[in-house]
């Protein structure tokens, strides 16, 4: 760690020890205080107040700039990156610059707990009712999780009035989707809500048609006035051609034309699934403490046949004549299944002169992953291959399903199986109305257990791991808070090292120090933050055992945030995130997939150095009713493209409009152009052989109905 991270994080540490023995000293318990209810895992905190960085996003927005998919909603924060998505196949995104293992998508929150891992492909967000990124290590309270951050997903809950809305969307590249959501009241205690949507386009890119559908439905049951009962239900098919972009060597992102596709129509769609389930309790003890205990189920699938270019320079006929594309086909069947319980107990009390605002509870959390991958790959090219054994392509003029498609050999067969048991507690103290500091922790016991089908070897895995978290946030004044923090998280690694042992966990650590702004009446907060962290155990290449991987990679991210959201006069709204990141190698190694060494000093994949997202909306009255028209913008600084390389992806700029137009009270239409000036730019890659091109400009129209 640096000097300034160590000096910081020991500050941290020190008031937090004080505020506990100051509390020691003071054992009377006078006054129990209740503050309402509390979201799961997080407390009931304001702006001010809270000793962390969060930026939320609400339905209203994801509706008015017509987003559906959660990669787009988080391409809104500068504090998160793309990362490879395998294809288009799952969400991959790194926070702060830290992304958990690119070879499964990136796992995230739903109502506050672990429950939105496995290959459910590109989550829609409908039924969404709130986006929220939480930077930094968050592993106190949740538990596993992302390195750099974690995402929550708020869902849509029924409401004790009932109301209906369809949406119809047609739009560029025949774009259609339609959307329904009804609320209904069956008594007076019990409500329920149906959320379902179809949607189907092609894509710029050739021979590219997609497909998708779900439905949500939740019910909430008030059974008395201090106990109420939800279940949330999810189900969702997509089908979603492997694509992985266009080729870029040696950096001439004008080789080929972005709509050009590599892979084979044939291979059909990969398609995915995920239906999962909810059922909540809240219960209010009395009138000083709540109880919320969850219960959660989710199974996903994915299966796919896919033709990419083969990135091995032995075998790529490519970088001899450069019209040639060398191909390896593959084959996907993943299923997981997830089971998550959790029992949480919230509330104030003061003790003496000082107050505390208390979460203690246990989750349990268990994850079952049954991957089966085959590969068929060409020959080197020292043995003088045909074209039909390197499955090859003209790139410059394609002829699909000229060669047949190779079968594809086993190359892993595994039932992964995780298991997390873990308690936490959090105490935030107010040691004055202006001074408060946060200390907590977790405990975890884990185990890991992998069968290796090919192998036939089997591996069991152990782990207790602690971890803690301190802050401090003291408020100048009514509009101003300064704030300090510490945690660390981890995640465990999937696979085994050269003598069939789990890897150990990959953990993270972080010091945060900002500064809180509440402005123009509480309307407009402001969060200005400098982080500095270290990721370690991430999973390379063991050179002393060549072929396999061991977990010894280390990186830093250290940066500045700046993030605005809220209303401003004049009926205009603002959503304002900018990012520096400085995200480095911070120890030498040997990349797994490229197999080429990494410095210390390297750029991480795909993480700009600068990236800034701005959404302004005002309201206008027209003919008596109302007009909501914004503008939204995007940049993204250049990014490394390609481990252990001079490979960068280029910089762009994107801008979108959006408007809305009631027509009458139960009746809207509304307009939106992405990437309104049609910039040609590139989201990210693996390799210059898979680069994604982003969307060109994109032109939505729709109407909805309330009735």
């Amino acid at each position: 760690m640096t000097p300034f991270h160590s000096t910081c994080r020991l500050s941290v540490i020190a008031v937090s020890l004080l505020a506990a023995f100051s509390v020691s000293a003071d054992n009377g318990i006078e006054t129990i205080e209740v503050t309402g209810e509390r979201q799961a895992y997080r407390g009931d905190f304001t702006h001010l107040m809270s000793p962390e960085a969060i930026f939320e996003f609400d339905a209203e927005l994801m509706a008015q700039t017509g987003i559906t998919d959660l990669t787009q909603v988080l391409d809104m924060s500068a504090s998160v990156s793309r990362q490879n998505s395998l294809g288009g196949l799952w969400d991959s995104f790194a926070i702060r610059g830290f992304f958990g293992d690119e070879n499964v998508p990136s796992g995230y929150l739903v109502n506050g707990f672990n429950a939105g891992r496995g290959f459910s492909g590109p989550r829609d967000v409908s039924g969404i009712e709130r986006v929220e990124v939480l930077k930094g290590p968050k592993a106190a309270l949740f538990g596993r999780g992302e390195p750099g951050g974690s995402i929550n997903l708020v869902t849509k809950k029924p409401t004790f009035q009932s109301s209906s809305e369809i949406e119809l969307t047609a739009g560029s590249r025949a774009h259609r989707r339609i959307e329904g959501d009804i609320n209904t009241v069956f008594s007076d205690s019990v409500a329920g809500r149906f959320i379902g949507f179809y949607e189907e386009e092609e894509s710029f890119r050739d021979t590219i048609e997609t497909q998708k559908h779900g439905m949500m439905a939740s019910f909430v049951f008030d059974q008395s006035s201090d106990s109420s009962w939800q279940y949330d239900f999810e189900y969702a098919e997509q089908e979603i051609p492997f694509d992985r972009g266009i080729i870029a060597p040696n950096g001439n992102f004008d080789f080929m034309p972005i709509e050009r596709f590599l892979g084979e129509p044939g291979d059909g769609p990969t398609t995915t699934m995920v239906h999962g389930h909810q059922l909540q309790w809240l219960y209010d003890l009395n009138n000083d403490w709540q109880l919320s205990s969850a219960l959660a189920f989710r199974q996903t699938e994915l299966d796919s046949l896919s033709s990419d270019a083969d990135i091995s320079p032995s075998r790529q006929k490519l970088y001899r004549d450069f019209q040639t594309l060398t191909r390896q086909h593959r084959q996907r069947a993943y299923d997981t299944d997830q089971y998550v319980a959790r029992f949480e107990l919230a509330g104030d009390l003061v003790t003496g002169s000082i107050k505390h605002h208390i979460i203690v509870g246990v989750d349990y959390d268990r994850f079952e992953f049954d991957r089966d991958y085959r590969v068929a790959r060409a020959p080197a090219l020292s043995t003088n291959p045909t074209d039909a054994q390197l499955y090859a392509i003209n790139i410059h003029q394609p002829v699909y399903g000229q060669y047949p498609s190779p079968t594809p050999s086993p190359v892993i067969i595994r039932q992964q199986n995780q298991w997390a048991t873990g308690i936490y507690i959090q105490d935030q103290i107010a040691l004055t109305e202006a001074l408060q500091i946060r200390i907590g922790g977790r405990f975890d016991w884990l185990k890991q257990t992998t069968d290796d089908k090919i192998s036939m070897k089997s591996a069991d895995q152990s782990e207790q791991h602690f971890s803690p978290q301190m802050g401090v946030v003291y408020q100048l004044n009514d509009n101003w808070s300064l704030y300090s923090t510490y945690g660390e998280g981890y995640r465990l690694n999937f696979g085994t090292d050269h003598l069939g042992n789990g890897f150990d966990p990959n953990q993270s650590e972080s010091i945060e120090v900002g500064s809180k702004w509440s402005l123009l009446d509480n309307n407009v907060d402001i969060t200005l933050t400098y982080f500095d962290s270290e990721q370690s155990n991430i999973i390379v290449a063991d050179v002393q055992n060549p072929g396999y991987s061991a977990a010894i990679g280390e990186a830093t991210s250290e940066g500045v945030e700046l993030d605005i959201i809220g209303q401003l006069p004049a009926d205009a709204q603002i959503q304002f995130s900018y990012t520096y990141l400085d995200a480095q190698v911070s120890k030498d190694s040997i990349d797994t997939g490229l197999g080429v060494a990494i410095r210390k000093g390297d750029d991480l994949l795909n993480i700009p150095e600068n990236a800034a997202s701005i959404q302004l909306r005002q309201q206008y009255t027209v003919y008596g009713n109302t007009l909501s028209a914004g503008v939204g913008a995007q940049y993204v600084d250049e990014r490394l493209g390609q481990r252990g390389s001079d490979f960068y992806l280029p910089s762009y700029v994107t801008v979108n409009l959006f408007a809305e137009y009631a027509i009458s009270d139960r009746w809207s239409v509304k307009a939106q152009v992405h990437n309104a000036f049609d910039r040609e730019h590139f989201t990210n890659s693996y390799s210059q052989m898979w680069v994604q091109p982003g969307e060109p400009r994109k032109v939505l129209l729709s109407t909805s109905y309330q009735f």
